[in-house]
């Protein structure tokens, strides 16, 4: 096996909107807590090349992704079908998907020419690192194991509802670095102010690199997972617990009997349920705006403002359905990364690790906010509850059905992978 490393930092300029937060209420960013970074990792074996990309934002669309995946593919060769997408999600950098409040709180001129200008200089980072992660490449020795994270996480949608706190990672060895590609199921949501950070990532990145490890970080399925505390206080305590685990398993990594790779692609088209009225979401929120605009400081006004800017969002678009991409890479028929395009519930989530165990795999990281940003992906239950995951909004379109459709496709991936063994 060969392997790659390189990275980029991407820190947008103070003064940008931070993504993720409807409490921030459009105002500008003031400070950077930490830096937000991209980095690509190149894996090569038995003559196939794949390309693993991470970025410390909100999320990014498939057009955009897609378009980078292009422009890698005719630097480097490597196919876009074969190059993977991953972000963090954290909620302290840009709005790079679903900007808050856009109707209430519409960017100016200015900002929207310092944000295409920052994007422009994101893009350009990601295919900087591809390319050179590629360029880097060496003969290289791969192992895997899971590290265990208790109580940092809780269950936001159900009262004592299931939890993910492994923190299963690839540790990838070449002459220049050490590398732990890993994952945790965990809302990053940690940072609340108006201080652009990685969140709890960027804790771990820098408290690894202190011991000479570099971190591509996947955030797992975490649709329903928040942590139980917020904070920078508590950033610092979740980086140091992940960091104490990981150094404490690192030691274990197992070798896969043999490194070939494996990659399987699958296209998926959803339905989303029906957008109000156009005519109807436009006078809705027309009416709470004046209402509310100037009662931003009641709880109730500012609920009932945001829902109507979203619906008003969602009636503009008016899309039926939306076609997005599930991908599968395994290695040596033992680990599996499972890109998944939004924000997937755990249990779900569980769901897909046990069958990866019933077929054999030993290893399963499920990276989300991956590919695309459809959303959240929540289990039947939350919409008969009425869950705020649940609720119409762009970040929650698709059907009740979406998340077993999405689960028998990365079942597919599996199935074909193992097949082709």
């Amino acid at each position: 096996m060969k392997a790659g490393y390189a990275k980029r930092d991407v820190t947008p300029p103070i003064g940008l909107r931070l993504g993720g937060y409807a409490h921030r209420f459009g105002r500008s960013s003031q400070a950077v807590h930490d830096p937000l970074m991209v980095s690509a990792i190149h894996i090569g074996s038995y003559g196939e090349d794949v390309l693993l990309i991470h970025c410390d934002v909100l999320g990014v669309y498939r057009s955009f992704a897609d378009n980078i995946k292009r422009a890698i593919q005719e630097k480097v060769g490597i196919g876009s079908s074969r190059i993977f997408l991953t972000t963090t999600h954290t909620h302290s950098g840009p709005e790079t998907i679903t900007p808050m409040w856009p109707n209430t709180f519409p960017y100016t001129s200015e900002e929207k020419r310092v944000l295409s200008q920052w994007e422009a200089f994101f893009a350009e980072s990601i295919i900087e690192a591809a390319i050179e992660a590629c360029e880097k490449s060496t003969p290289a020795s791969i192992g895997f194991e899971t590290a265990l994270v208790p109580s940092m996480t809780y269950n936001r949608t159900y009262k004592n509802g299931v939890i993910d706190e492994r923190m299963p990672f690839m540790l990838i060895k070449n002459r220049d670095f050490k590398i732990v590609l890993t994952n945790y199921c965990c809302h990053p949501v940690c940072n609340t102010d108006l201080g652009v950070s990685a969140d709890y990532p960027g804790e771990l990145y820098a408290r690894m690199l202190g011991n000479g490890f570099e971190v591509f970080f996947t955030t797992g399925s975490a649709g329903d997972i928040d942590p139980v505390e917020k904070g920078r206080g508590f950033i610092s305590k979740i980086g140091l617990s992940m960091q104490h685990a990981l150094e404490n398993a690192l030691g274990d990594a197992v070798e896969p009997a043999h490194d070939e790779v494996n990659v399987q692609n699958r296209i998926l088209r959803l339905k989303l349920r029906d957008p109000p009225f156009f005519s109807e979401a436009r006078r809705k929120f027309l009416e709470q705006y004046e209402l509310c605009r100037n009662r931003l400081d009641n709880q109730e006004c500012v609920t009932s403002l945001l829902y109507a800017d979203e619906e008003y969002e969602v009636a503009k678009e008016g899309k039926k359905s939306v076609e997005t991409l599930i991908q599968t890479l395994t290695i040596g028929g033992e680990v599996v990364l499972i890109s998944i395009p939004g924000e997937l519930f755990v249990e779900f989530g569980l769901r897909m690790c046990e069958a990866a165990c019933s077929m054999g795999y030993r290893s399963a990281i499920i990276s989300t906010y991956s590919e695309d940003y459809i959303g959240y992906i929540p289990d039947k239950e939350a919409f008969e509850k009425g869950s705020y995951e649940a609720r119409l909004a762009r970040w929650s379109r698709v059907t009740p059905d979406a998340g077993d459709q999405i689960f028998q496709t990365v079942l597919d991936c599996l199935l074909s992978s193992r097949k082709s063994m």
